[in-house]
Parts: structure tokens; C-alpha cells; sequence
């Protein structure tokens, strides 16, 4: 649909719109198989074409990226960087013989998402001392990981990760692994001489440790809010897309829905689906209209995109077009002959198409004709096969050359009123797929497939003559961030 007020333009890449000039009334010089009836004179004029479809929802695939390394930086500053305590010395099993007492100190987090997951990993290293307090004599003491070769333990966390309505993050982390970074003597705090190892206790008390912090993790992340993000999705959602000189795609997007998320290294890729009602545009470029971000819907299934290509001609572009065509070409009826010398065409009262055709030759003056546009599927031509005089329109020429109300005049106009669809189904689905396969702004990335190309209807409206069709496919739009 063009903007108001400004002018349409048709391009050279041949698109539906550039064959809609002659759409309405278009003249070939082949003649039809098999012409109709003419009904009789007087006879009421056929319904007017029905109201426009209502505009039909498409759904894109919509991946959102967005890079993580926020949230790592998070949860270095939820997790402490030590556990433990030289002085809190606890009890090993039941009996009150054997004690030990640890410290283990954290190292940064490295992180990195599979799935719909996060992985946080980290290196606990430490030391610990062992006592053993025999039923006579003293205490006995002694310690692992007083020198630099501290023994290691290996922490993972994992965090699935989802998205709110609001566009805040959601996660519930949990442990997924502790465990000593290798079976080696390295990592492992046996004292020997006392029979103590205490390995299995660190890893206990290390465990206990960061448990109490998960939900302190889960909090801060649910602080993450990625509406800043989001909103900047949706601009670049809602803007114009250049698909030839003055033809515009633009999306219209509605509504984001959340699919799930998974996750690459360090980006999460929300899978969302995008219902949008696309719309081919002319003129030029539009000024993006950016409604607010909306609330992030659940997925409701169902794909494929529905794009409603739509091209009006005004009548004046009309008139010039028919005129340029059927100028000069001579009819003759019986032993008259006339010559067509302009054309002009408008809509009528009743929401058809009218015709005022200028004569001279054995007739001079003007005839009004009117006829509803249509398509016809069985021969995909879109045709006006019951134009007829206009009798509620005074005509000076009519009522001065009875014989110009001939069925051979009506014949031959109506047998030129008929376009070969195949040429728009073609053309339009290629550029179509040129439009749907592109990236723009270095952000968004469109990629798409046409299936298939209707035409819906011809429709007279009160700026020029209409018409739509209706592509379906596969299509998906990809926003990147941008890169750190």
C-alpha cells in the first residue's frame, strides 16, 4: 500500500506493481479463444469487487543473540573467592579422635553454553591439616598443600537459561560436577602417617559452600535485563527493507514469542517466533514507524510467512497507459468505422471501474463504459469480461449514433480487457526471495523461500485500481549483536 501522498513509481525489475498499468483494462493484440456473451443492453450492472482481504498473520523464525559475558561477571561477584578456614577445625565421622581444617581459594570462572545451558567452571585449590588426637599422649598434626603444589578441585555449575515476559533472564543453577582436577597424588590430601585423607571432606564442606550461593546466582541473573537489547531488535525489525528502486518490505512486526534457548560458546541464541503481517510498499523510502516493544509471548506454533504484495495504480497513470495502448486502433461496425483516440478511466458511484472512451471517425464524441475487474483463475488472467455501456451516464455520442450500441464494440474492448498472470507470479515471487535474502545493517539477516504466489483479488478503490496477491513460504530474520 503506498504511503498517502506520495507518488507511486514503477520500476524497471518488472515486480507485480509494474504490470499493474494495464491490469485494470490491458490490451493485447491476441485475440481470446472463446469471447462471451454480451448481456443485453440494460441489463444491471454486476456486483462491485469485494472488500480487501483481511490482512493475514505471517511467522518468522527469529534467532536473537546475545552475548553472556555479563552474566559471567555476575556470578563471579555472587561466588566467593574463599571457602573454608585454617581455625574452623570439624570432626571426621563419628568419633572424636580425628578433625581436619581446610581453606580453598576460587579462580575465575570461564564459561561457555551447550544447549540450553551455561556452563561455569572453576578451579578450587587448597590446603588442609589433619589431627589426630590419640587416647594417651598429644594431639598429632600435619598438612597437605602448604607448598605451591596445592591439590585441585574442579567445580562445575550449570544454569539453564530462559527468558520472562518482562525480557529478564531466568535461571536455576545447580552443580553439575566436583570432583579432584585429576587421580593423581597431585590432587588428592591423604596423611598419611595418620591415615587421614580428607579429600572427600573438602569437597563436601566446598559443595555445602557454594549450594548456599544459587540461589544468590539465580537472583542476580534474574536481574538481567535485556529490554535495552530487545528494543533494539524490534527497530531493526521495523525497518524498511529495499527491494528495488522505491519498493519497500517492511515486516510489521506484532509480536515476539519465545521458543526456548540455547546456547554457543558465549552467546545465547534465543529461538523466538516473530508474527508479523508483511507488506509490500512503493514510493519512497518509508519512515519507520517503531511501536513499543511488547511483552515476550509464549510460541504458539504454526510457520511459514504470508507476504501481501499490494500495488495501486491511480487513474491518471491508468488513463495514460490505456490510452498509449488502445490510441489510434480503428473499429469497424458494419460499414462505419471509428478510431480510438483517448481513454480515460475512474470509478464509478457503484465502486467500479469506468471508462471514457473518445472517438472520432464516423462517430465523434465519448462513450461510457464500466466493469468490474477480476481474475480468473482457470485462465490466470485478470480481465473486465462484463464491461458495458454505462446507461446511468448521459452520452451525447450514443444518443447520436444509435449505432455504436453494438455488441461488437462491447466485444472487442472487453476482449482486450484481460493480463496473463504468469509474468506477475513470476516476477514477483523472484524479487520476493531477493528481498527475503539479504542482510541489512550488518545486524539483521533475512533469509527466505517462496512456495508459492496467489493472486487474491482486483479491487476498484477510491485512489486507483488494486491489486493483490498473496505469497507463502519459509522465511527467518536473524539479529546479531554487536561484536564486543
Amino acid at each position: 500500500m503506498a504511503q498517502a501522498g506520495a507518488p507511486e513509481r514503477y520500476s524497471a525489475q518488472g515486480m507485480l506493481l509494474a504490470l499493474l498499468a494495464v491490469a485494470a483494462v490491458a490490451c493485447t493484440a491476441e485475440r481470446s479463444p472463446s469471447a462471451r456473451t454480451p448481456p443485453a443492453a440494460g441489463a444491471p450492472p454486476a456486483a462491485a469487487a469485494p472488500a480487501p482481504p483481511a490482512p493475514t498473520v505471517s511467522r518468522f523464525d527469529v534467532p536473537l543473540a546475545y552475548d553472556f559475558t555479563d552474566v559471567l561477571q555476575t556470578v563471579e561477584r555472587v561466588v566467593p573467592k574463599t571457602f573454608g578456614s585454617l581455625t574452623d577445625v570439624k570432626r571426621i565421622g563419628d568419633g572424636n579422635s580425628k578433625h581436619y581444617a581446610y581453606v580453598a581459594t576460587r579462580g575465575a570462572f570461564t564459561a561457555f553454553a551447550h544447549g540450553s545451558e551455561v556452563h561455569l567452571r572453576t578451579t578450587l585449590t587448597y590446603a588442609a591439616r589433619g589431627f589426630y588426637k590419640p587416647p594417651i599422649g598429644p594431639t598429632l598434626g600435619a598438612s597437605c598443600g602448604a607448598d605451591d603444589a596445592r591439590p585441585r578441585i574442579i567445580a562445575e555449575l550449570v544454569a539453564p537459561i530462559t527468558l520472562t515476559p518482562d525480557w529478564h533472564l531466568r535461571s536455576k543453577a545447580r552443580i553439575a560436577g566436583l570432583a579432584p582436577a585429576s587421580t593423581g597424588d597431585r590432587d588428592k590430601c591423604r596423611i598419611s602417617f595418620l591415615s587421614i585423607d580428607v579429600t572427600g571432606q573438602v569437597i563436601d564442606a566446598a559443595r555445602k559452600g557454594i549450594e548456599g550461593h544459587l540461589r544468590d546466582i539465580d537472583a542476580k541473573v534474574g536481574n538481567v535485563n535485556l529490554t535495552d537489547q530487545a528494543t533494539g531488535w524490534w527497530a531493526h525489525l521495523n525497518e524498511p527493507i529495499r527491494l528495488a528502486e522505491d519498493v519497500w518490505l517492511l515486516l510489521q512486526p506484532r509480536q515476539l514469542r519465545l521458543k526456548g534457548v540455547t546456547g554457543e560458546r558465549h552467546l545465547l541464541n534465543v529461538a523466538a517466533g516473530l508474527d508479523a503481517f508483511p507488506l509490500i510498499v512503493t514510493g519512497p523510502r518509508p519512515s519507520p514507524v517503531v511501536p513499543p516493544l511488547p511483552a515476550l509471548g509464549n510460541d504458539s506454533g504454526g510457520a511459514g510467512f504470508h507476504v501481501s504484495l499490494e500495488g495501486t495504480v491511480d487513474y491518471a497513470t491508468a488513463s495514460r497507459t490505456l490510452t498509449k495502448e488502445l490510441g489510434g486502433k480503428t473499429i469497424t461496425l458494419g460499414r462505419r468505422t471509428v478510431r480510438v483516440q483517448a481513454l480515460r478511466a475512474s470509478r464509478s458511484k457503484e465502486g467500479r471501474l469506468a471508462l471514457s472512451v473518445a472517438f472520432t471517425g464516423d462517430a465523434v464524441g465519448n462513450a461510457q463504459f464500466i466493469g468490474t475487474p477480476r481474475f480468473n483463475r482457470a485462465t490466470d488472467q485478470i480481465v473486465v469480461s462484463d464491461l458495458d455501456f454505462d446507461l446511468a451516464t448521459s452520452s451525447e455520442l450514443l444518443n447520436a449514433y444509435a449505432w455504436l450500441r453494438s455488441d461488437a464494440l462491447l466485444g472487442f474492448f472487453r476482449e482486450k480487457a484481460r493480463l496473463p498472470s504468469a509474468p506477475v507470479v513470476e516476477r514477483g515471487s523472484r524479487l520476493i526471495e531477493l528481498g527475503l535474502n539479504r542482510t541489512v545493517g550488518g545486524v539483521l539477516t533475512l533469509a527466505g523461500r517462496v512456495d508459492s504466489l496467489v493472486v487474491l483479488g482486483v479491487y476498484v478503490e477510491p485512489r486507483g485500481v488494486t491489486v493483490r496477491a498473496l505469497v507463502v513460504g519459509d522465511a527467518s530474520a536473524a539479529v546479531r549483536p554487536n561484536k564486543r
